[in-house]
């Protein structure tokens, strides 16, 4: 399961877990360690070893500083997890022009003095660190100078989404990259991008059939069974219902506000609506709710 901010909280990931199976692995949304060498509370809920005991949690840092990340990996090494994520392909604006996420990409030199000072410290911890990538932030021509890097280092997995910074979701993958890195990459290999159903995953494994590793993101939220063998459709929809409610009322019992709570579970309509063939005039009427009553009414008929 991919990290998406706002999206695979700890509390989406542990609702998840008491309906779906056929997740392997998932990654935090992004901790951002500073100066400061302090996480703030909403990140330490997110690595609380006993909220992530039912899925293997990958705690993921979104930095360019090495200092700073070598602080982050004590901390969370100490809470019991022996692996690390770092990103280097979140698109937003905001994370790109504090040279962050994909905003890194186009310095492998200062990656690799990065990348350097925190394998030194895994070694010493014995932890293991993932990449999730883009391609680059301008050009998809960054990549190969990227890879060069991450080659001189022991990733556990190098998750690539085919991507530039500029493309954001909007623009189609580009699988030709992620082609060159399987040709060229020293390390595993994992596939991030646009797989938004059985027929789209048979389809990559038709294609790539020695790659063991898919990571699934705004997929997985669009169609929570996507990971398993989908068998009955009714039965299903029972499940995913269930699976809605129960999500709807454990962000209640954290925020106990309404207008906090619908803005979350509109956020997850946005990739599920469509995956239902919500129609606009429904979608649109859910979109205006204001109150938890409102929007179960809603939600029940669509269901």
């Amino acid at each position: 399961m991919a990290p998406m901010e706002g999206l695979t909280t700890r509390i989406y990931r542990h609702v998840f877990a008491r309906y779906y199976s056929g997740v392997d692995k998932c990654f935090t949304p992004f901790l951002s360690p500073n100066q400061n060498h302090s996480f703030q509370k909403k990140e330490l809920d997110e690595i609380d070893p006993e909220i992530n005991k039912k899925i293997p949690t990958v705690p993921q840092i979104l930095c360019s500083v090495a200092e700073h990340s070598v602080w982050a990996l004590k901390e969370i090494a100490e809470l019991g997890y022996r692996e690390v994520n770092f990103n280097l392909g979140c698109p937003s604006g905001t994370v790109v022009t504090k040279k962050k996420g994909s905003g890194f990409l186009p310095f492998p030199w200062e990656i690799d003095a990065f990348f350097d000072e925190v394998f030194k410290e895994a070694d010493r911890l014995q932890m293991k660190i993932s990449v999730k990538t883009r391609l680059g932030r301008n050009d998809a021509e960054e990549f190969a100078d990227v890879l060069d890097v991450y080659n001189k280092y022991p990733f556990s997995e190098v998750i690539v989404h085919p991507r530039i910074q500029k493309d954001f979701y909007r623009e189609p993958v580009r699988p030709e990259w992620f082609e060159y890195a399987l040709t060229h990459s020293k390390n595993p290999v994992c596939y991030n991008g646009d797989l938004f159903t059985a027929e789209d995953i048979s389809g990559f494994k038709e294609k790539h059939p020695d790659v063991d590793m898919i990571m699934l993101g705004r997929g997985i939220i669009a169609r929570p069974f996507l990971p398993e063998e989908m068998t009955d459709e009714t039965k299903d929809r029972r499940r995913l219902k269930a699976f809605h409610d129960d999500l709807l009322n454990a962000y209640y019992e954290v925020t106990h506000d309404d207008h906090c709570v619908l803005a979350k579970m509109k956020e997850v309509w946005e990739h599920m609506g469509p995956a239902l063939s919500v129609d606009e005039r429904t979608f649109k009427s859910l979109r205006k709710s204001k109150r938890i009553n409102e929007y179960k009414a809603i939600t029940d008929s669509i269901f």
